[in-house]
């Protein structure tokens, strides 16, 4: 398997959203883990981002607006894969 760094970043986003769309779509134990907070402190130096601000950053929409968005599959599915295509030069 021969990617370039461009193509294997867009896959792994790709693969993020459409795994973003599954969670959100089932009551399961992996939409709890992604959803949920941790009780404590928070250590220190600069905040990681969560999962879904890297979501919302990646399609340029809420949250709340993602998550409406992915209870349509085929919607989400053909959003998530026209994404990250490759532009034609103009």
């Amino acid at each position: 398997m021969n990617l370039n760094r461009t193509e294997l970043l867009r896959s792994i986003k790709k693969n993020k959203l459409s795994y973003f769309g599954h969670t959100k779509r089932h009551e399961s134990l992996q939409k709890l883990i992604l959803e949920g907070k941790v009780d404590g402190s928070r250590g220190r130096g600069r905040r990681r981002k969560s999962w879904t601000t890297n979501i919302a950053e990646m399609t340029n929409i809420r949250v709340n607006a993602a998550t409406k968005a992915a209870m349509e599959r085929e919607g989400w599915r053909s959003m998530a894969s026209n994404l990250f295509k490759e532009k034609e030069p103009s």
